[in-house]
């Protein structure tokens, strides 16, 4: 065969292949793989909740569409490195605290000011309003979909003497993980550490530190009850997760594989909120049997600081854009 006839089987099988693939051909089994990384440790509540949805998935599809789920330590990545590695497709799904990648993505932390938005109830109401713009933002921005957006419980802080009012914090070291925990500890006289959710345990064994913010849920799902013996429950933010995928990978799924995806990922959602809900409770009931104090502050202590915060509110808008700004009064009066 002439190098030139050779050369037009080569198209021609080509165009056969693409057509096979991305035209009107259904995909079969096993022909689309996706990769979903969860940052936190394979055993913690948002590594099973993505892992059963990923499986869910999988199932819907006859197997046509595979979702395998990692979480840390299963893939070569950390929390900082989702959204990257979702836009660079590496990994085709992803989730992430929006606190955790406020360096890429810093207008869309809104959830993160503090005393901004403290219940389940108030987030509900409040993604209702800002509705499209985290989607909106990091497909512009990123060429990423946000397919989910979910609550982690109110965050707190967690230590290792106790804390029972806003002037105990004063001197003490506690970790930190968005910028906006950075600046109130500041102001409260704390001194704040930023570490990556896969540090803390080892932080406060080696006397880092001497607390962490987080929720009880992932306090409980550490174990870290080994360690801590107080909780000064402030629930001063719910912590906004964000399940991401690359817009390239889910516009290539054939139109019948996408309408399932977006099926279950509409009934996935209300299951992620009513399990977050339940697991805190599960989670502050577990701290207590293992010895933890939970302490809740006075009301005028809350107050108090709450008033001395609201600065931040504004100063975070203007600092961050003017996606910022208008995530920031959508919110407001959401919540008013």
């Amino acid at each position: 065969m002439s190098g030139t006839r050779s050369m037009r089987w080569v198209v021609v099988l080509g165009m056969v292949v693409a057509a096979a693939v991305g035209g009107g051909s259904p995909v079969r089994a096993g022909e689309i793989t996706w990769r979903f990384f969860s940052y936190i440790s394979p055993s913690d509540f948002h590594s099973h909740m993505n892992k059963a949805m990923a499986e869910d998935i999988t199932k819907a599809t006859g197997g046509r569409l595979t979702i395998e789920h990692y979480g840390a330590g299963e893939l070569p990545y950390r929390a900082g490195d989702v959204l990257k590695a979702v836009a660079s497709n590496q990994i085709q799904m992803g989730q992430v605290g929006a606190g955790l990648v406020a360096g890429d993505a810093p207008e869309l932390d809104v959830f993160s000011v503090p005393f901004l938005c403290t219940t389940f109830a108030d987030f509900a109401v409040a993604m209702q309003a800002i509705e499209e713009v985290p989607d909106r933002t990091l497909t512009e921005k990123y060429g990423i979909r946000v397919v989910m957006n979910w609550p982690i419980p109110g965050q707190n802080i967690w230590s290792t003497e106790k804390i029972a009012r806003i002037a105990d914090l004063k001197g003490k070291k506690i970790r930190t993980w968005n910028p906006l925990q950075v600046v109130m500890l500041q102001q409260l006289g704390a001194v704040p550490t930023s570490l990556d959710p896969a540090e803390v345990v080892t932080a406060l064994q080696r006397k880092v530190v001497d607390g962490a913010i987080t929720s009880s849920l992932s306090a409980n799902d550490w174990k870290a009850y080994d360690l801590i013996k107080y909780g000064y429950m402030l629930n001063f933010t719910m912590a906004h997760q964000l399940t991401l995928a690359n817009a390239k990978a889910l516009d290539a799924l054939p139109a019948d594989l996408r309408a399932i995806v977006d099926e279950k990922i509409r009934e996935w959602t209300a299951k992620y909120y009513a399990a977050a809900e339940e697991a805190d409770a599960a989670a502050m009931e577990n701290m207590q049997k293992n010895g933890v104090t939970l302490t809740v502050p006075e009301e005028e202590d809350v107050k108090a600081v709450r008033e001395q915060l609201r600065p931040m509110w504004e100063a975070w808008g203007k600092e961050n854009g003017a996606v910022a700004a208008d995530l920031l009064q959508r919110v407001m009066a959401a919540l008013q």
